[in-house]
């Protein structure tokens, strides 16, 4: 129930304090005045989630991240990380990255999350292993938060695994914030492939300053409906940051996918590439935007969306924007949506593959380019299994 009491039961479940019961209690009365999201952007451009009522949503999750890590880091559930980190908390938690006043989900977000981690990479340390994220339980209403603190001259790579029976249903809505500090390296790779009936929106956002660098890695393969917003500040000198996803959907699924990036500061980089494959009845929106700040000069900007549809059912559309206020940069956008190349399939049939296995082998190969930066290969194996399993589909 969205009600003040359920605030109060999960504050003091968490033993919180009292700053953080009132930043609650400020976002839930944000939430009580905001608007639905019409979730529609531009004409003919929309998708429908007027099904998801937020008054059927129950707190009583019992389950939790599991996470496995490497000694030189340390990680706090929230009601721990009061005690050693609080003024980090109070600091960074939904104040730099994320507001909760930025649309209804974040103010949901901030009123009710009922499981927060805190990760500190200290300052010249560098992780020799990643950190893993895992979550292989969906419970009716599940709200986390994941704070990063990647300190000067540290480097780390985090594993964030998301995955629930094939068919499950339940809500899920995840904050993932990361500040990354001068000179330091963070790579954040997620997996969501839950069940068939749940809704999934993920928020990611980072603040990158000098000589900083920040790769994402989005993969989503699952839900009935998935929103996927990662947003980049690039706000010291030659920091950088890549955003690559992948988006495999069927049946009736249905994804809301936005990368975007800003450069604050003068020579900064962004890259930003979605490989997108629909079947069936499924349907994707891409919408990707590189901003360029008045002072920010001699940044340099890329963006691309590239879209197979592999049945006259499935739907896409891509919304690619630049927003450049100064004239000296380097940026360009581009988005594709088309079939099956027919010129390939007939090469891979005049091989002597059949028809079903050549478009397989096609779109596996579509997705390459960004599967193969993830260097985790029991992970990669995993997503390319699952994607394969599933284009036994294709007519």
């Amino acid at each position: 129930m969205l009600n003040e009491d359920t605030i109060r039961e999960i504050s003091a479940g968490l033993n919180e304090p009292e700053w953080m019961l009132d930043r609650r209690i400020e976002s839930f009365s944000l939430f009580k005045k905001m608007q639905m999201p019409n979730f529609r952007y531009g004409i003919g451009i929309s998708v429908d989630v007027s099904k998801l009522d937020f008054n059927e949503l129950k707190f009583d999750a019992n389950d939790s991240l599991f996470i496995n890590a490497p000694n030189e880091v340390e990680i706090f559930k929230f009601e721990d990380a009061y005690k050693k980190y609080e003024n980090l908390l109070r600091e960074n938690f939904m104040t730099k990255c994320v507001l909760a006043k930025e649309d209804k989900f974040s103010s949901l977000h901030g009123s009710f999350f009922n499981d927060g981690i805190l990760i500190r990479i200290p300052e010249n340390v560098e992780a020799e292993s990643p950190i893993e994220i895992n979550l292989d339980v969906i419970s009716k209403s599940r709200i986390d938060h994941i704070l990063i603190l990647a300190e000067k001259n540290s480097k780390v790579k985090i594993i964030d695994s998301s995955i629930s029976d094939e068919n499950s249903s339940g809500f899920r809505n995840q904050i993932v914030e990361i500040i990354v500090k001068e000179n330091a390296k963070v790579e954040y790779i997620s997996v969501q492939n839950f069940g068939n009936e749940v809704y999934n929106f993920s928020r990611k956002r980072a603040h990158v300053e000098k000589d900083g660098s920040l790769q994402w890695i989005d993969c989503c393969i699952g839900g009935k409906f998935t929103q996927s917003l990662i947003k980049t500040y690039l706000n010291g000198e030659n920091s950088e940051s890549k955003s690559l996803s992948v988006v495999y959907g069927d049946a009736n699924q249905c994804f809301d996918i936005n990368s975007e990036t800003v450069h604050a500061a003068s020579r900064s980089k962004s890259d930003m590439l979605t490989r997108v494959v629909l079947n069936e009845n499924a349907k994707a929106i891409y919408r990707g935007l590189i901003k360029v700040n008045p002072k920010a000069v001699k940044c340099e900007g890329y963006q691309k969306d590239d879209t197979i549809l592999l049945s006259d059912q499935a739907e896409a559309d891509a919304v690619p924007n630049l927003q450049i206020e100064n004239n000296d940069v380097k940026c360009s956008h581009g988005a594709t949506i088309s079939q099956i190349d027919d010129t390939k399939l007939f090469y891979m049939m005049s091989r002597g593959i059949d028809e079903k296995n050549s478009k397989k082998i096609i779109v596996e190969g579509f997705f390459d380019p960004i599967l193969m930066k993830i260097n985790d290969d029991s992970l990669k194996e995993s997503i390319q299994k699952n994607i394969s399993r599933r284009l036994g589909a294709i007519a």
